[in-house]
């Protein structure tokens, strides 16, 4: 799921007015620790914002020195921690902060956030359903916990929230490619190909939605539709991979020497990319067959392809039936 993998716009939560802040100390902390404690946050914050992390990093510990339960200002260090790379300190703070403020959105979504990127899958759903409990609508705690709910191999579960994801911010190019990933990864895929033509409509330069799309294409027989899909995305970003899959639909179309030219130019970028050199060997052996008699010279072209892939994976038992097929060898 490129991300996809998933995007992290937990800053827009981060800018709280000072009222807010100071009225909410107000009753939790004595008067003098209420001050010092506060003015260090405040100090540490300002320092975070500028990019001086290390003097806010040093700000904000003390002013949880001073005012342990503070929950504010374990997620401004953990915010720091993060910027710096730090996620096992991050999450953490993080951590520490639901426990004192349970129903604070930021400290739930941020730790689940961060159990995200140390792949603590467990913890970052905790996290993520306790963040869509107090803001049942936010697009982007939705959509990492159906993110988090596929890569633990349960994409029916994560589907809800991919859904109410999209339902909070139809116009998120990013959420309508992540549900239709979702979407192709369960089967789906007209549901897929609705929700990613959706994603490019709102931003046409993501060639992987389109390499998304056209792999979708071809699972349903739409050749057409999948070639000149993979064309776009061809034309936005080459790669072995999108070349393979344009020389697919071409080869389904019985277009055989765009095909070649697409496994080609895939093998060029890649020597050794095994479904291009299976490809080229595929379209050679069809070409020797279609002959009459048949064209020897390009079924020993498609050994040979099969060979040079099989030397980079050995491991690839429809190829190893081929070769066997053709050379009358087990």
């Amino acid at each position: 799921m490129n991300a996809s993998k998933w995007e992290d716009n937990a800053m827009k939560y981060f800018r709280i007015p000072l009222f807010v802040i100071l009225a909410a100390f107000a009753t939790a902390c004595a008067p003098a620790v209420q001050n010092s404690s506060v003015d260090l946050y405040l100090k540490g914050q300002l320092e975070s914002e500028s990019g001086r992390l290390d003097a806010a990093l040093a700000s904000l510990s003390s002013a949880i020195d001073k005012n342990p339960s503070l929950g504010l200002a374990y997620i401004a260090r953990g915010d720091v921690y993060k910027k710096k790379g730090d996620y096992e300190k991050a999450a953490t703070d993080f951590k520490r902060a639901t426990v004192l403020e349970p129903y604070n959105f930021n400290a739930n979504y941020q730790f689940g956030l961060m159990c995200q990127y140390l792949k603590r899958f467990a913890e970052a759903v905790v996290a993520y359903q306790k963040a869509v409990e107090i803001r049942p609508l936010d697009p982007q705690a939705n959509m990492n916990l159906a993110m988090v709910y596929t890569e633990m191999g349960q994409p029916l579960r994560g589907l809800p929230y991919a859904q109410r994801a999209v339902q909070g911010n139809t116009e998120s190019a990013a959420n309508n490619a992540n549900l239709g990933t979702l979407y192709a990864q369960m089967g789906y895929s007209q549901n897929a190909i609705d929700s990613l033509k959706r994603a490019i409509e709102l931003n046409d330069r993501q060639p992987e939605v389109y390499i998304n799309l056209g792999q979708e294409y071809i699972k349903l027989n739409k050749f057409d539709l999948a070639r000149n899909t993979l064309k776009t995305a061809r034309e936005l970003a080459p790669s072995p991979v999108v070349s393979e899959r344009l020389g697919l639909a071409c080869y389904k179309l019985k277009d055989y020497n765009a095909a070649r030219e697409a496994f080609s130019d895939s093998l060029r970028q890649d020597p050794d990319y095994t479904p291009a050199l299976n490809g080229m060997g595929v379209v050679a052996m069809t070409q020797s067959i279609a002959s009459s008699p048949p064209d020897l010279d390009a079924a020993r072209e498609a050994l040979g392809y099969w060979d040079r892939s099989l030397k980079v994976n050995p491991d690839q038992p429809v190829i190893q039936k081929l070769v066997s097929k053709y050379t009358g060898t087990k």
